[in-house]
């Protein structure tokens, strides 16, 4: 039998503190969960990291054999990592619908899994999860590349980005503008599709050209789909749509 503190593993793992929630570090007790729709000690590892992650939970253990997680935690963490655990370990995903748990007390904290069904490779789930993460600002993030699941925490406006660019990120988005207005700010999201570039390299070279000409900071590539997302200003994002327009094209 191998019992070890548990490890975090090679998905995308982004770890801080969610809307400043500080447990209560006196109420500790115990639980633990038997994962029964994990195929692989890889898949097994990745559900109890995303449990860990999410919920902030330091002391926690895994048994590759017996697929058990154990966990000392306090009860609004152990809320947290039942909701998981019953979320990521379900015999059947359901994308289409919300899948979002709000811990009680707290007025701006989300916790919501997203399914990126688009996504045909794990490497194209990965560019999308790390898409919405450098766009939403969101720190707490795990990825569970069996499901294609995006496991996040963070605010009402950061996971309302993470929506809609969630949806933007499909074959045929459901938006005819692919634009996201910040609030409180003068940040406007865009994403933005070169599909007649050839190449990766070729459609790489276009989203270099409008990163320097535009100086955007923040711009990052899905490469499959030939999309780009893009945080800046409007005029950043007006010069930027009209640049993509002149680079979409083959290559010579």
């Amino acid at each position: 039998m191998r019992i070890a503190v548990l490890a975090l593993s090679i998905s995308v793992v982004f770890l801080g503190r969610a809307s400043g929630q500080s447990p209560d570090k006196g109420d500790q007790r115990d639980r633990t969960f038997y994962l029964t729709h994990t195929a692989t000690t890889q898949q097994f590892q990745e559900v109890a990291t995303a449990i860990r992650t999410i919920a902030d939970i330091k002391l926690i253990s895994t048994d590759n054999d017996q697929k058990r997680v154990s966990v000392r935690a306090t009860a609004p963490q152990i809320a947290i990592a039942e909701w998981l655990f019953n979320e990521l370990d379900s015999p059947i995903a359901q994308p289409a619908l919300p899948h979002e748990y709000r811990p009680p007390g707290t007025s701006d904290d989300v916790v919501r899994v997203f399914y990126i069904i688009s996504a045909p490779t794990v490497q194209d789930f990965q560019e999308a999860a790390t898409l919405i993460r450098t766009m939403t600002d969101i720190r707490r993030v795990f990825t569970y590349n069996a499901r294609n699941a995006l496991t996040v925490r963070g605010t009402d406006a950061q996971i309302g980005l993470a929506e809609w660019l969630v949806k933007e990120l499909v074959p045929e988005p459901p938006s005819t503008t692919h634009q996201y207005e910040m609030a409180g700010n003068d940040d406007v999201v865009r994403v933005l599709r070169l599909p007649h570039t050839p190449t990766v390299p070729d459609f790489q070279k276009a989203a270099t050209a409008i990163r320097q000409a535009t100086q955007i900071k923040r711009i990052f590539t899905y490469n499959t789909p030939r999309a780009m997302a893009l945080r800046g200003t409007a005029d950043q994002i007006a010069l930027a749509e009209r640049m993509a327009i002149d680079l979409d094209h083959p290559s010579k």
